[in-house]
């Protein structure tokens, strides 16, 4: 549903895309009706000044990327169209009986509404899975708009997105699909171009849902007060917080540079039970303050046990891997050489009587398996299992049979969750058939391996929803298979506060009676700073 041939860029997108995955789209429906001229002393009289520059701003100023005019006359050439007269009664539109009945003649599996104004009334079922509509918000939180206005406001870390069904109730209808994403808090264009374009998948993956016969839809409970658009006042608030946070986010990248290290305590339990005190914890030592130690893994053999870690060094702008021997005492730090490119998460895990290593090299634009050889310490290369992407964090796991592999990407790696599927440990791997699997900044990346316990199965991800490691999320996956995946949030596994590195942690993992896992604290060096304005 469309007013006219000239849509958004992201609505543009969101068609295309369902388009290029082999939805059809059979019908268009334009809105028909002209705009009511209004005479001009009327209009005068009844124009919201106190909104006025909020109107200027956004009609003059304000010029996202997403919200760009994206002709889409070339797909009313190919499909059906159909003309509808919008019938405004107050704030809301209905279409007329004859209307109705011609959408429902189509036999639509559903309508994605991209006009219309507030659609209510009988049109509302005109479909098999009603008309579906985006809220760029939390309808939980905020209901009404603009668009991740009052988030990026409020200061509100992050910005749900719902794919709903609508019902009559205004932004209360049946929930489709929920994502959330971090609210850039130093640019609202920028916030904006993000909500629109990384929503635009929901619909297909409602799509894919009703394939594989798992389609739901939720109602609402929302109370939130319905919010409408800024005053004058408040918009001279707004444009002092825009360059008052812009500056304020430049400048804390430049003097305060995360200092990551990784802890370890000796435990009979297991990250899924990860409830430590601060005295407890075993610091490694470095050396240098420009160093910092991150994403460990531990691994028990019959000839030692390791811990694998990333080594970074602002000096060098780049990690590399190390690894440390519980023989030594974790004391000793043995750098694993070979690699010329940026080397981090060492993915490590034993597969019949072998030790394989996945570190994460995304500028090579693959995933790569390794074989560790425990005489020399070093990594020889295995195959490649995934090319032509820059993933992240790359985390295998075998369940009835098949391997999964669980990753990002990295220009969304805060945010979305890939799985990759496959009969056989060196492929191929295929994308899962709803992939992303997870789009939600509090949980998406992962933090470690793929735990098993007491017969249930735990992924462990990063919270990066009001800063990078801001804490781990343990979530409980409840379906795993190559077309289905669901999972639920069990707790939050923080960093003791009266530790040093007490800022954040980011990944943890157990094994032999070990856990092990990295905290942050922030600090100021001239290389970390030189590191941030070249590098960032």
């Amino acid at each position: 549903m469309i007013d006219s041939a000239v849509v958004e860029r992201w609505q543009a997108e969101t068609v295309r895309m369902l388009i290029d995955n082999g939805i059809v789209l059979d019908t268009v429906i334009v809105n028909a009706s002209e705009d009511e001229k209004m005479p001009f002393l009327k209009k005068l009289r009844d124009y919201p000044w106190r909104r006025l520059l909020f109107r200027l701003w956004n009609r003059f100023v304000f010029k996202p990327e997403s919200k760009v005019g994206t002709d889409v006359s070339d797909l009313l050439k190919t499909v059906q169209v159909l003309e509808c007269q919008s019938i405004n009664k107050g704030v809301s539109t209905y279409l007329s009986d004859d209307d109705v009945a011609k959408i429902k003649n189509r036999n639509l599996d559903f309508i994605l509404r991209f006009g219309f104004g507030i659609l209510r009334g009988e049109a509302l079922k005109s479909s098999k899975y009603g008309v579906w509509s985006f809220h760029h918000d939390d309808e939980r939180v905020v209901r009404g708009g603009p668009p991740g206005f009052w988030e990026f406001l409020r200061k509100i870390p992050s910005n749900g997105i719902i794919l709903q069904q609508l019902t009559d109730s205004l932004d209360k209808g049946l929930i489709i699909k929920r994502i959330r994403l971090n609210t850039i808090l130093h640019s609202y264009k920028a916030h904006l171009d993000n909500l629109y374009f990384n929503g635009e998948v929901l619909p297909l993956q409602a799509c894919r849902d009703i394939q594989n016969g798992c389609f739901t839809s939720v109602q609402s409970d929302s109370a939130a007060p319905i919010v409408h658009p800024p005053v004058n006042l408040t918009m001279l608030h707004y444009v002092w917080l825009s360059v008052w946070r812009r500056f304020k986010f430049h400048i804390n990248r430049v003097l305060r540079q995360e200092d990551w290290n990784v802890g370890f305590v000796v435990s009979s339990s297991n990250a899924v039970d990860f409830n430590i005190k601060s005295k407890d914890i075993h610091w490694f030592v470095k050396n240098k303050k420009t160093d910092y130690f991150a994403d460990p893994f531990v691994i028990k053999t019959e000839k030692d046990t390791y811990i694998f870690f990333e080594w970074f060094s602002y000096s060098d702008a780049k990690g590399c891997l190390a690894v440390a021997l519980k023989s030594e005492d974790f004391a000793v730090f043995h750098k694993i050489g070979g690699f010329t490119e940026h080397r981090s998460y060492p993915f490590v895990f034993q597969w019949e009587n072998i030790i394989y290593c996945v570190p994460e090299a995304n500028v090579t634009n693959k995933v790569t398996l390794y074989r560790f050889n425990e005489d020399d310490l070093s990594l020889d290369e295995d195959c490649v299992l995934l090319d032509g992407g820059r993933f992240v964090d790359s985390t295998l796991f075998n369940h009835n049979g098949k391997w999964f592999l669980f990753t990002s990407r990295q220009e969304k790696s805060h945010t979305h969750l890939d799985v990759f599927v496959s009969d056989n440990l060196r492929g191929p791997y295929f994308p899962h058939k709803n992939n992303p699997v997870v789009t939600d900044c509090r949980s998406a990346r992962m933090a470690g391996k793929i735990i098993e316990f007491d017969g249930d199965i735990y992924r462990v991800g990063q919270n990066s929803e009001s800063h990078y490691g801001q804490s781990i999320t343990l979530n409980k996956i409840l379906e795993l298979s190559e077309n289905k995946y669901f999972e639920i949030k069990e707790k939050d596994i923080d960093i003791p506060r009266d530790c040093t590195y007490n800022r954040g942690i980011h990944t943890i993992n157990d094994d032999g009676g070990i856990i092990v896992f990295d905290a942050k604290r922030f600090v100021f060096t001239f290389a970390g700073m030189k590191f941030e304005i070249f590098n960032t």
